[in-house]
């Protein structure tokens, strides 16, 4: 895979924690720094396609199937495609282990409860078979006022789990869904809005990482399963 392709995996067992709104707001952020964006769509519910009916330019959201996510890939890079985002479904290992594969980067977002955090062991084992790439966990939908018991759950899923957790949280905000629901996103429908900026400050440090992956002096990266 050429350097200039940033290939982001977004996974997780569990429906509802978040999956196709990463994908769709890391997109538009690229899309905003003018790369040529894409999503690739893996869920049978295809959210991000029908997300993307709604709205006019910029983002191009393909729906595939796991065995087809390499091809799918290489064809948005012959379209001149930088930053490709895989959504994939709840559910579905195998799909989630493909799509773990054909990443640079991969992100497990997950909600502040027990059954979320249930899954990491078999997401570990999930990513170690699709290759060890480097993985951050995302807790999302965290009350908006929570900021010290956010920093205090990182830690506890940290030492508990020994997974690398993003510095970066989101917090249950409604413009999250509202702009969805318009085919926008937080971003686009208020850049002052405090989702917006969670947004941003995910997307930079994302962009952060994988510089880090592509740094002639890294030799080794911390991975969900390396970590285990």
């Amino acid at each position: 895979m050429s350097k200039k392709v940033t290939v982001i995996g977004v996974i997780g067992q569990k429906g509802g924690g978040g999956k196709t709104t990463i994908a769709i707001n890391l997109a538009v952020a690229a899309a905003r720094q003018k790369l040529a964006a894409v999503i690739i769509d893996l869920d049978q519910q295809t959210n991000s396609a029908k997300w993307r009916r709604r709205r006019s330019d910029n983002v191009a959201v393909v729906p595939t199937t796991a065995g087809r996510i390499q091809a799918t890939i290489q064809t948005a890079v012959t379209h001149s495609a930088e930053f490709i985002v895989i959504d994939s479904p709840g559910h579905n290992d195998s799909a989630a282990t493909e799509a773990v594969r054909a990443s640079d980067l991969v992100i497990l977002p997950v909600e502040p409860q027990m059954f979320h955090f249930d899954t990491m062991p078999a997401m570990r084992d999930i990513v170690r078979i699709g290759g060890d790439k480097p993985t951050w966990l995302v807790v999302n939908k965290l009350h908006p006022s929570a900021s010290a018991l956010a920093e205090r759950l990182k830690k506890i899923i940290f030492d508990t789990y020994s997974v690398p957790v993003c510095p970066v949280h989101l917090s249950r905000f409604d413009i999250y869904a509202t702009s969805a629901d318009v085919g926008l996103t937080p971003e686009e429908q208020d850049s002052g809005s405090r989702a917006a900026q969670e947004i941003r400050a995910l997307y930079k440090f994302i962009n952060q990482q994988v510089n880090k992956l592509r740094s002639p002096h890294v030799q080794k990266n911390d991975g969900l399963a390396a970590s285990a």
